[in-house]
């Protein structure tokens, strides 16, 4: 779980920071709600990552 959720935060983040780098180039056609959206997927995925339970602790706690 915790290798998916690194995919994911990498992944997002990249691509976050893309649609942030196109926000700065031409605000007027590309507005900052992708960036958030994006962004939030990226922040959910790094909670997870950090708070998370692994696969291993989790299948040994049982």
């Amino acid at each position: 779980m915790k290798i998916g959720a690194f995919i994911v935060f990498a992944v997002f983040a990249w691509l976050a920071y893309g649609a942030w780098s196109l926000h700065e180039k031409d605000p007027v056609n590309h507005t900052s709600t992708l960036t958030l959206a994006l962004g939030g997927i990226a922040a959910l995925s790094l909670l997870v990552l950090l708070f998370g339970k692994s696969g291993a602790k989790s299948k040994a706690s049982k």
